[in-house]
């Protein structure tokens, strides 16, 4: 057995969802079941305490050890996660065909594969309705909801913690960190499965793991003879962010392997986060033992290492120009690929300090460097060309001009980490993160307070989060419906909030309504609408452009009868024409999403008796009228749609592959798949052409055009 990226993961949801029998009253389990995984690939302090739960408990721990132990002994050769799903799918049958072709249509367009799977289980429900059903249930039950919702493939720019020791106790240290990840992931769910709901989402509401939940975690891994498990969790710990976790690691691991290669590294590590910390007194001592174990491995090893004490002593106002001068004698005496790279990063080094002359002027010498390695020549001419855009009129770096530009790209990369930490579920991460930004781009605080605010509310840091909402209304009102002594005000801060966003748009006001409701039940959430719908008038269409709203959020929020009875409650306000379609469009659309195609189709047509010039309407129709298999009428209103929007690529499929069914229509599950708009949608209609022309179906799986599909139909 030899797999990759998520097969073993994928061999366990099909084993277990084989099984499954759809029933309804099933969906909240296979929910919960559907975030453990999820979480599992995205938290890596989750995936760690899960990991360490195993190797605690004998019978789970044999059972992994065992499994990677078999993983080790495979000679089949790798493939990637598509290629073997539609392997699995090309020798399946029955029900399990169906299982596998959701878990393909999933993979290429990212959706919700619960939803998907229980749209495929003999329902006629479509898979649209089960997610909203999956965000009912994730909201109601779990903490910080909006976490599960985040961007989803697992990332693999690192080895979670822990799984290399998985590895190393199995005797296969040297199995991929895909390959480990699934072996763990299997023997987790099958375990998670086991639990009773509550106990599900005991677990799935755990808070982020704590600086000391991180050190009894880790501490077995100093234990072991091999270095790498506890080296690759130290890595990963500053990688993530987790700089505090990160140093005692690393401070153990010069202690528990004291002689070892590890040992050096390990102090830089030690070093550069203390930097980042601004601890300049014992990065140096840690820069200082690192540069002491280095004098025996040759010149560019001393050479980096007095680098680095350079610019700590530098930090702490020293005279360093006598290491800078040993170091320029070492650099001449080192070969080609050596100087380029410690020229390279005493460049880095300069412009994190904005010497530009100096980063400059290193560059440039990289640049000239005869027999430079490509990678750096390429790295170090590009900097030079962004350089050369920021000159004075002496041809000096601007300063001031470079400083700016790197400040944003340093903000920027500072949210995008601080967004990969929340979604992580690490919010106390990316409140650091978040917080790094906003000092780099002052500009920008407007932009990244509400990321810092719903990252201190969803650590817990009440205080924090406070601070942040000052002042702001929408804000204010989130940490009012968080403590339900406070619900009158609550309200009352919503109620403006609402009325300072309604005068930009409907969408800003649900904008400013979810986040509250969020934290308030569903019969409280019931009572604060209607307290805000009372002082709403009727004219310039304000009750009903509220009501709009707060059926949107129902939406949201899972609550589909709430949402229908706000939507019909706007119907009543008397609205005028261009919110009354609107209305209507909302309500259709819901009519869709719930299977009523027929009654989904009537309405968009009432919507249009109020504006005929809207194409959501006219595409409404046509994809409920596909739904229905009647193609004539969904290709009239897909020419309408497409008139209106042309631009519309969603439209425009629509209507192209609408032509060709009509005008021969073949397999009518398939002539549905290939008129609905959807990546997934497009491939397995070519799937289904060509399983009954016997093409090959394996190749449909990467038809991605109206094009691509008629190759096999």
């Amino acid at each position: 057995m030899n797999v990759s990226e998520g097969h073993l993961t994928q061999q366990y949801l099909c084993d277990y969802l084989t099984v499954f029998d759809g029933a309804e009253e099933s969906y909240e389990l296979l929910v919960l079941q559907n975030m453990f995984l999820y979480r599992m690939s995205v938290d890596g302090g989750f995936h760690a305490r899960v990991v360490s739960s195993i190797l605690n408990h004998e019978e789970d721990r044999g059972l992994l050890l065992s499994l990677l132990a078999d993983c080790g002994e495979a000679e089949k050769p790798e493939t990637t996660l598509k290629e073997w799903l539609i392997s699995a799918y090309r020798d399946a049958s029955g029900k399990r065909k169906k299982v596998l072709a959701c878990l393909l249509r999933s993979h290429i367009s990212g959706t919700n594969k619960t939803a998907e799977l229980f749209a495929e289980s003999e329902t006629n429900t479509p898979e649209s309705f089960w997610r909203i059903k999956s965000r009912s249930a994730v909201i109601d039950r779990i903490r910080n909801s909006d976490m599960y919702f985040g961007s989803g493939r697992r990332p693999f720019w690192h080895v979670f913690p822990l799984d290399t020791a998985a590895a190393v106790l199995a005797g296969v240290p040297e199995l991929s960190a895909d390959i480990v990840y699934d072996a763990v992931v299997c023997v987790a769910g099958a375990w998670f499965s086991t639990l009773s709901e509550d106990e599900m989402t005991v677990w799935l509401n755990m808070p982020r793991v704590s600086y000391e939940e991180w050190g009894s975690i880790v501490r077995p891994l100093l234990d072991l003879s091999d270095s790498r498990p506890a080296v690759s969790a130290a890595d990963w710990l500053y990688t993530t962010g987790n700089y505090d976790a990160a140093l005692d690691l690393y401070a153990n691991i010069t202690l528990a392997y004291a002689g070892t290669p590890v040992e050096k590294p390990a102090f830089e590590m030690m070093g550069k986060i203390l930097t980042e910390f601004k601890d300049f007194d014992n990065a140096f001592e840690s820069y200082k033992n690192a540069f002491l174990l280095s004098r025996e491995e040759g010149k560019y090893a001393i050479a980096d290492g007095l680098k680095n004490l350079c610019f700590a002593g530098e930090a702490l106002g020293e005279d360093m120009q006598e290491y800078y001068s040993r170091i320029a004698k070492l650099i001449e005496e080192l070969p080609a690929d050596e100087r380029s790279a410690l020229r390279f990063s005493f460049a880095a080094e300069a412009g994190k300090r904005k010497n530009y002359a100096d980063e400059y002027r290193w560059i440039e010498e990289v640049v000239a460097t005869p027999d430079c390695p490509e990678a750096i020549f390429s790295a170090a001419l590009n900097r030079l060309t962004e350089m050369n855009m920021h000159l004075d009129y002496a041809g000096n770096p601007d300063a001031a001009a470079l400083s700016a530009a790197d400040d944003a790209l340093d903000a920027a990369r500072a949210v995008e980490k601080g967004d990969f930490a929340y979604f992580g579920f690490d919010p106390v991460c990316a409140l650091f993160w978040y917080s790094r930004a906003a000092e780099l781009m002052p500009e920008l605080k407007d932009r990244i307070l509400p990321k810092q605010f719903s990252a201190a509310v969803a650590a817990g840091l009440i205080p924090e989060a406070a601070g942040y909402a000052r002042g702001i209304p929408a804000l204010e009102a989130v940490v009012h419906a968080m403590d339900v002594d406070e619900f009158a005000q609550a309200v009352s801060t919503l109620n403006n909030a609402v009325t300072a966003s309604l005068s930009k748009s409907i969408e800003s006001a649900a904008a400013v309504i979810y986040p509250a409701f969020l934290f308030l039940s569903r019969e409280k959430r019931r009572e604060a609408a209607e307290q805000i719908l009372t002082s709403r008038s009727t004219r310039d269409d304000e009750r009903a452009r509220v009501s709009l709203a707060f059926g949107s959020v129902y939406l949201d929020l899972g609550m589909v009868d709430a949402a229908r009875s706000m939507l019909r409650a706007a119907l009543r306000a008397n609205p005028g024409s261009e919110i009354r379609s609107r209305i209507l469009i909302e309500l259709s659309w819901m009519e869709a999403e719930e299977g009523d195609y027929k009654q989904a189709v009537e309405t968009y047509r009432l919507a249009l008796k109020q504006n005929k010039r809207f194409p959501a309407a006219w595409a409404g129709i046509a994809k409920a009228s596909i739904r229905l298999g009647e193609f004539t009428e969904a290709l009239a209103a897909a020419k309408e749609a497409c008139l209106l929007n042309p631009a519309d690529a969603s439209y425009r499929h629509m209507k192209e592959a609408l032509e060709v069914v009509c005008a021969e229509p073949k397999d009518e599950t398939a002539d549905k798949l290939f008129c609905l708009p959807g990546a997934e949608n497009t491939a397995y209609a070519a799937v289904l052409y060509a399983e009954s022309s016997s093409k090959d179906a394996a190749s449909a799986w990467n038809a991605e055009s109206a094009s691509d599909v008629l190759a096999f139909r």
